[in-house]
């Protein structure tokens, strides 16, 4: 199995009058985070924690928050205003982290409600902001980075994902293909495919909700068994699984 790349915020700091980037003087500069997704069950009680790690020689401010998925995108809801309230908190909500320092979050639950039969999913939004002043000879660049948090009540496992992979099933009419969800996870695909055509990313990133369904637009000559792999826990794919329609 191929593992997924970890995602990287790329701090460039355009030099005007210089004519090359941050990033390109400092290559191995930047703020990773070591795992693709958090997992938060109903048992962590004290919550559950995420480090970033600056690899650059300069110190950053973090602000981290919790954004709503939007449905249609599958990416982060963009036009959330607040309302409504998100169940989770990050502490702290903003910090100093040093240059080739770590940092520790911590996301803790509220009393807010959530579904006890089936997973919820939030992403944890993180911006760099760097601490010098912008002093008029260059342009500051920040990126936000946006990670999935899966929340699973009581009674889902905390590692499932490889286990129900193959029960997805899929239906097709006309150029619309339909994955039917049995199972209360959240579903992402690393690779569908029909016919050995595969969906692009954008697609991708459309998740199959529990005990739902999510449809993708196929290439009106595209014929043949869909195949598929999920992205488990830890960012890796699960094993191919294929279905005939």
């Amino acid at each position: 199995m191929k593992r997924l790349i970890y995602p990287l915020i790329a701090l460039c700091l355009l030099l005007t009058g210089i004519g090359q980037t941050y990033a390109e003087s400092n290559r191995s500069s930047g703020i990773a985070f070591y795992v693709l997704r958090v997992i938060y069950t109903e048992n962590d009680k004290q919550g559950v924690t995420l480090t970033a790690y600056n690899k650059s020689p300069a110190p950053y401010l973090m602000q981290a928050w919790l954004r709503p998925v939007d449905p249609t995108s599958g990416d982060v809801d963009l036009a959330w205003q607040g309302t409504p309230e998100m169940p989770f908190i990050v502490t702290p909500p903003l910090a100093r982290l040093e240059a080739n320092g770590e940092l520790t979050l911590r996301i803790r639950r509220d009393d807010t409600p959530l579904p006890t039969d089936r997973e919820s999913v939030f992403f944890i939004s993180m911006k760099a902001l760097p601490t010098q002043q912008d002093t008029g000879e260059q342009v500051v660049m920040t990126v936000v980075s946006n990670m999935k948090l899966f929340y699973r009540p009581q009674g889902l496992a905390k590692r499932a994902v490889a286990d129900v992979a193959p029960k997805l099933t899929f239906s097709r009419q006309g150029n619309q293909l339909t994955a039917s969800n049995p199972t209360p996870y959240w579903l992402t695909f690393s690779r569908l495919a029909v016919g050995g055509v595969a969906l692009g990313k954008p697609a991708l990133r459309l998740m199959v909700p529990p005990f739902g369904k999510q449809a993708y637009t196929l290439p009106q000559t595209t014929a043949g068994k869909v195949t598929w792999q999920l992205i488990d826990e830890d960012g890796w794919h699960t094993p191919v699984a294929e279905q005939n329609l």
